[in-house]
């Protein structure tokens, strides 16, 4: 569910930074699905020049996931809490995806270019 925002003008920042068509697409579709889920909060945060859409669960003050948009892509981060729980495979995503990597800190990505990643992204993620 999305969460009230001090942040919430970055939203129209963001969609004018991303060039492509079909990411902006997977932009507006993720941004939609954030919005509808029951188990994470969802909140655009500035931090620093850094600015990424958050995923926290409130229950354990942990952020599992987080998003930044480039101009060409959507870079989605598996963060420390979402590796460590065990709920998700590098291998699956690797299956799914060619971009995916592991970060310095461990932390997983994956570029997401439309709205069929996205699609693809959400089936592996089961979350509601």
């Amino acid at each position: 569910m999305l969460a009230e925002s001090k942040d919430a003008s970055l939203y129209p920042d963001w969609l004018s930074h991303i060039e492509s068509e079909h990411t902006r697409d997977a932009f507006h579709y993720l941004i939609g699905r954030a919005s509808t889920l029951k188990s994470l909060t969802c909140h655009p945060k500035q931090k620093g020049v850094i600015s990424a859409f958050q995923f926290i669960d409130p229950g354990r003050h942990e952020m599992p996931f987080a998003f930044i948009p480039n101009k060409q892509w959507l870079l989605f981060y598996f963060r420390a809490p979402a590796v460590r729980s065990q709920k998700y495979s590098f291998a699956s995503l690797q299956a799914a995806f060619d971009s995916v990597a592991k970060n310095k800190s461990g932390e997983w990505t994956v570029k997401l270019r439309s709205i069929a990643d996205v699609q693809r992204l959400w089936r592996l993620l089961s979350i509601e």
